[in-house]
């Protein structure tokens, strides 16, 4: 087991992070198209938004869908990102970012925003089973 954590986790935890590198990317694109794709088709589990969960991947996706197309624009940027695999195909990311954001209405936004995802090797790569974020405005 200690091979396996000291080996492979360092890894793994580039694999997941340059993943988790190109959802940011997606989601300062406003691409929901991009995003959805890091989303397991598969095996997808649940997203949590605050107290708002979903169980369904069409759920989830309909829900990022609607948040991008009622904004001009956001960026997010980690600055403390962390990955744990837990076995050699599942790994748990956790993430803190700066976030801003371009609501229609005008009304720039800042947040302090975190994520908790639960990402699983699949044959087309790293992709995320779970995923929970919540955020308060700085």
């Amino acid at each position: 087991m200690k091979s396996f954590m000291d080996a492979d986790n360092k890894t793994i935890g580039k694999e997941v992070e340059a993943q988790f590198t190109l959802l940011i990317s997606a989601i300062n694109q406003s691409n929901a198209e991009a995003w959805q794709e890091y989303y397991s088709k598969e095996f997808f589990l649940s997203a949590i938004v605050n107290t708002d969960q979903y169980a369904t991947r069409s759920a989830w996706v309909d829900t990022i869908t609607k948040y991008f197309s009622m904004r001009d624009g956001q960026q997010v940027e980690p600055f403390d990102v962390h990955v744990t695999a837990l076995t050699p195909d599942l790994a748990f990311l956790t993430s803190q970012e700066r976030c801003e954001m371009w609501p229609k209405d005008g009304k720039n936004v800042k947040l302090k925003h975190v994520f908790s995802m639960l990402w699983k090797k699949e044959q087309d790569g790293w992709k995320i089973l779970h995923s929970h974020e919540s955020w308060v405005e700085e």
